[in-house]
């Protein structure tokens, strides 16, 4: 154990999360606690790579102060804070007006070369980013791909059901689940994506569904379909296709873990994209989310069981936002330490602080925006 000492504080958080556990809202748990690893993972990079170039780190905790344990290794204080939002890394000299521990010397962020400074501050979105692909790589070869289950009761194959939601069409038309969706209209579908297209485009039309029961027989029965619960535009029948999962070998799952971290960053460049444009309305209903909005979404997806995609989604996202340029966020550090070593020399300490506060300040008046979204919504 490296935590030895715990104090009076720590009985609080041990109790918020009985009570939390006791209201059965553990979800809501899971899902704070869930971003504050990534939190963690975060500024870890920024730990890691302080350490390897030699600068002083004074702390590192995961969580935030009042601590509930600590302890100190060398001269690097390690705790846990009582507040679970989160962690953060205590880097000697990071602003010039610092006062550093007696003996820090040469060993401050500021006195070393602009580029261990740059990947310093970088290592801590990179490493969102590596814990996207784990957590995808994990979540893959835990769970398996997902795919829908054919089975081949006729020379075709034909999609089976594996659910069929109550008055909906197919509940309707007698479908249970173990039967097996063979075509429409004379036209057989090879596998559930032919199916669901049907549905699709074909809202508010009648047609003759044929399809073959758990026993073999073949049926038909006259459907009429009805408008999508989540897109009025699409056809709607009410059955859930059978599935199967295939754990793929190692290095298959690496390179899908790869590949769909990649997809989730141009995705998210896309939705910025989007709300710069106004494609996508930030204080919509599918607009930005704060705080509040984050651990709502967390919730449902925990229950449905996607909750490591969401950490993958919000890892990157996490990492991509920390790149701005823009003081006090890590894209700003960058910035003027570039600036800095393309100039030859400091940037006036005085307007750094102006641009650190103004920066703040408009990262708090965001924080409350998008929080009164977030209750609006609920």
């Amino acid at each position: 154990m490296i935590v030895k000492q715990l104090n009076k504080y720590s009985w609080v958080f041990l109790v918020a999360v009985v009570v939390a556990l006791v209201l059965a809202k553990w979800v809501v748990l899971v899902a704070i606690l869930g971003l504050a690893l990534l939190i963690t993972v975060h500024e870890f990079g920024h730990f890691a790579a302080a350490k390897l170039f030699g600068m002083r780190v004074e702390k590192f905790y995961v969580g935030f102060p009042p601590a509930a344990a600590k302890k100190r290794w060398g001269e690097t204080e390690y705790g846990i804070g009582l507040i679970p939002l989160g962690g953060f890394c205590k880097i000697s000299g990071m602003t010039p007006e610092e006062k550093v521990p007696k003996g820090t010397g040469e060993r401050t962020y500021r006195a070393k070369p602009a580029w261990q400074r740059n990947l310093t501050i970088f290592a801590g979105p990179l490493m969102n980013f590596v814990a996207a692909v784990v957590i995808f790589f994990a979540f893959i070869e835990a769970q398996g791909l997902i795919t829908p289950t054919l089975t081949l009761q006729s020379v075709v194959p034909t999609v089976m059901v594996n659910g069929v939601t109550v008055r909906t069409p197919a509940a309707i038309a007698g479908l249970q689940p173990g039967d097996t969706l063979i075509g429409a209209n004379g036209v057989r579908w090879t596998d559930w994506t032919q199916a669901q297209a049907y549905f699709h485009t074909n809202a508010g039309r009648t047609f003759t569904l044929a399809y073959r029961t758990s026993a073999g027989q073949e049926m038909t029965a006259r459907v009429t379909l009805v408008a999508n619960p989540d897109d009025a535009k699409l056809g709607y029948l009410g059955v859930q296709a059978g599935t199967r999962a295939d754990r793929p070998l190692p290095w298959r799952g690496a390179w899908l873990a790869l590949t769909g971290t990649g997809q989730s960053i141009a995705l998210t460049f896309k939705g910025i994209w989007w709300l710069i444009t106004g494609k996508i309305s930030a204080t919509g209903p599918n607009g930005v989310a704060g705080p509040v909005g984050i651990v709502r979404i967390s919730e449902t997806a925990v229950q449905q069981h996607f909750y490591p995609l969401l950490l993958v989604f919000l890892s990157v996202n996490l990492g991509i936002i920390n790149l701005l340029p823009i003081l006090p966020f890590d894209g700003g550090h960058i910035f003027f330490t570039t600036l800095e070593a393309v100039r030859g020399r400091r940037i006036d300490s005085r307007l750094l602080e102006r641009v650190v506060t103004v920066g703040t300040v408009l990262l708090v008046t965001l924080f409350v925006l998008l929080t009164y979204l977030d209750i609006r919504r609920l």
